[in-house]
């Protein structure tokens, strides 16, 4: 009955790019725009993910990690940053099943390990403002395609701190001093947990969440995000 429903909606509002609004045959992105996109693969750092041209970059040779490997899809710029920027801060969370799809690929190389997914909250006066958690709509889906728990109550933004995007590893470290908390009525000791956020930049935000799980008994922390702000090179 539901394929029959897809038909009809299909014939009547054909698949189209997400992103210029193309016919397809299949409601995605159309080969232009995917040409323009920035696919990350190998070589990459074997911690952060950072594509490179050595096993480990210098920003995780000169800092202290307590995630254990961080994986991401694409590079944050050009067309990649405007459909995230969308998805974040325009209501276009129609997004998160496509974002989910990609993501999904790149956890599979330690998805059998994985206990549970955790999704990187935000504070309550942002997610007033975008309506939803994009984190959390990017673990809803990956739930359902891959099948591993989910439980969006483990992590709690419990301050608020200021922007981010224009301020160095060490700054958003200072910023993000607790304003993140467990909850301590789930057992994580010896779990396998897979961290969920959009961006990754420095790996400050990603870090500091790692932390409070790996202290909260977490026995490993991966860390998946839909896109990595490439790094300049030290």
């Amino acid at each position: 009955m539901r394929d029959f429903f897809e038909k009809i909606k299909d014939a009547v509002l054909p698949p189209a790019c997400v992103c210029c609004g193309n016919f397809l045959e299949k409601t995605g992105l159309c080969n232009s725009c995917w040409n323009e996109i920035k696919w990350i693969s190998e070589p990459k750092c074997e911690i952060c993910g950072q594509p490179l041209e050595q096993e480990t970059c210098n920003y995780c040779i000169g800092n202290q990690n307590y995630f254990d490997k961080a994986v991401s899809v694409i590079v944050y710029e050009g067309l990649a940053r405007q459909m995230i920027l969308k998805f974040k801060d325009s209501d276009f969370s129609i997004y998160s099943s496509i974002f989910a799809q990609w993501m999904n690929r790149v956890i599979q190389e330690f998805s059998d390990e994985i206990d549970l997914l955790v999704s990187v909250p935000i504070s309550r006066k942002r997610r007033l403002k975008r309506k939803y958690n994009q984190s959390e709509l990017l673990c809803r889906e990956l739930r359902d395609l891959s099948k591993l728990n989910y439980e969006p109550r483990i992590l709690k933004k419990i301050k608020e701190t200021p922007s981010q995007k224009s301020l160095n590893r060490e700054t958003r470290l200072k910023n993000l001093q607790n304003s993140f908390a467990i909850d301590q009525n789930f057992q994580l000791k010896n779990r396998v947990i897979l961290l969920i956020d959009d961006v990754i930049t420095t790996g400050a935000t990603a870090n500091t969440c790692a932390k409070l799980l790996k202290e909260a008994g977490a026995k490993k922390v991966y860390v998946a995000t839909l896109a990595r702000v490439m790094l300049e090179k030290k």
